[in-house]
């Protein structure tokens, strides 16, 4: 059975983290779930930290609902579970209600205090940082998610991407442990 995640916003930039929990969807090595609130959120964000202008983060989103709107946990599915979450991030409990609504196994994100990892475990949720989560992935199916970084890869026409810039660009974006796997498994 595919694996489901939610990814906090934080872990939807850089772009080619995003891209590739992105892929590893569309391939079916995992399946995000996301909500309407972290999309907005993101939104904001990106066009906030000065990322993309309101136009582009628009666009990106619309995307997401388009491409993937079958991974979408309506609020109507967590709402109830919001005050039962810890934390004091009104956001992030929002997403650790979704994430336990929709039954995901982990919760990806760079801010690990942001979610007690205990609680959340109670309720069958993970939590767990984009590094590790892409490397235990990997673990447990290796050429699947190799085949999806190679093909992510290879569909980059401007500027074109190679394999070896793609893993670079992996490692600088903060996954050095899943770029150093990407290169063994490759023979770099």
């Amino acid at each position: 059975m595919t694996p489901r995640v939610f990814v906090d916003t934080n872990v939807l930039f850089p772009f080619s983290v995003m891209d590739v929990m992105l892929a590893l969807t569309e391939d079916s090595v995992h399946e995000i779930v996301w909500s309407e609130r972290l999309l907005a959120e993101w939104e904001r964000v990106i066009v906030r930290e000065g990322r993309r202008s309101a136009k582009s983060a628009a666009a990106v989103g619309h995307a997401v609902r388009r491409f993937f709107a079958d991974c979408e946990i309506a609020a109507a599915s967590y709402e109830h579970l919001v005050g039962e979450m810890p934390g004091d991030d009104p956001d992030d409990r929002h997403h650790a209600a979704a994430a336990v609504a929709a039954g995901a196994a982990a919760l990806v994100t760079w801010n690990l205090a942001d979610f007690p990892a205990g609680d959340l475990a109670e309720r069958g949720v993970r939590v767990i940082d984009p590094d590790s989560y892409l490397c235990g992935l990997y673990g447990e199916v290796p050429d699947e998610v190799v085949d999806t970084v190679v093909r992510l890869a290879g569909e980059k026409r401007n500027p074109p991407v190679t394999i070896t810039d793609a893993i670079a660009r992996l490692a600088k974006a903060g996954l050095p442990g899943f770029a150093d796997l990407l290169t063994q498994h490759l023979g770099y």
